[in-house]
């Protein structure tokens, strides 16, 4: 980072995302994860306008509307509803640690979708954070069904691939734009998958079932998001991907803390190699 400012910014960015995880687990004791993802996007997409109400003005171009469905589908339906059906089943270490992978298969889809050459030491980083994957994967196949891995993995590829849509169509877009823009699509989807998995209960919607979602909304995805964005245009990715492991991290002490949930040494060694690869596949 070139300044204090954007550290302490990516910092909270990091805080913000990874409290998420186990905010995940409570709210689900109240209603089902699709209902979660709901609210999520609608407290997101109040605050985005709130901030910032003329990031609506985006033009009436049919080709431009489409590029914030996509980036909609790819970074908040798909991206956490996959997610959030993983961790239904998995413990939000390692959902974090899973979802985090992230910067790895960015770095490994922009060679044939971005034409990039990737360095030695970025592919070696790239296959060690693999190594990592695996041994996690390994680790919760021994003890637990592994559809919750792969619904894990998919989330991690969906932001993926947003991540590679956006840079290469959408980078003459503002970031607030696209970030207001990619709730107002995702709303009515969400809202269609929520109804279809069952009916609302409205008595589930109580005090600290409508707080957890508005953090999550509010802080944990519009300001998170927006901050991210942020960067994302001021820096080149590889100079944001390489720390995104903090997000994890934090995540696993938080969830500790408040879930009492501990990392196997297996899986301990895997987020290791992970943290190393991450940081190795996106060095300059």
């Amino acid at each position: 980072m070139k300044n204090y400012r954007d550290a302490v910014l990516f910092v909270f960015m990091s805080l913000f995302w990874s409290i998420n995880y186990p905010l995940v687990k409570i709210a689900v004791l109240y209603e089902n994860e699709y209902y979660l993802l709901f609210f999520r996007i609608l407290f997101a997409l109040i605050l985005s306008l709130i901030l910032f109400p003329k990031s609506l003005k985006v033009g009436k171009s049919f080709k431009t509307h489409l590029k914030f469905l996509v980036i909609a589908l790819l970074n908040i339906v798909g991206f956490m509803e996959f997610w959030f059906i993983g961790e239904m089943s998995e413990s939000a270490s390692i959902s974090s640690i899973i979802i985090y992978t992230y910067p790895v298969f960015v770095v490994l889809l922009s060679i044939p979708l971005l034409n990039e050459k990737v360095k030695k030491l970025n592919l070696s980083g790239s296959f060690i954070g693999l190594a990592g994957i695996v041994l996690i994967f390994f680790q919760e196949m021994q003890i637990k069904s592994i559809y919750g891995l792969i619904f894990l993995f998919l989330g991690s590829l969906s932001w993926s691939f947003g991540t590679i849509f956006y840079k290469k169509y959408m980078n003459e877009i503002e970031p607030v734009k696209v970030n207001t823009m990619q709730f107002v699509y995702a709303l009515p989807i969400t809202f269609i998958i929520a109804l279809i998995s069952g009916p609302l209960i409205i008595g589930n919607l109580n005090i600290e079932y409508l707080s957890i979602t508005a953090y999550m909304g509010m802080l944990g995805t519009s300001m998170a998001y927006f901050i991210y964005l942020h960067l994302f245009r001021k820096y080149n990715v590889s100079e944001i991907s390489s720390y995104l492991f903090i997000v994890p991290a934090f995540s696993v002490i938080i969830s500790a803390i408040f879930l009492k949930e501990i990392l196997t040494g297996l899986n301990l060694i895997g987020f290791i190699l992970l943290i190393i690869g991450i940081y190795l596949s996106q060095r300059k």
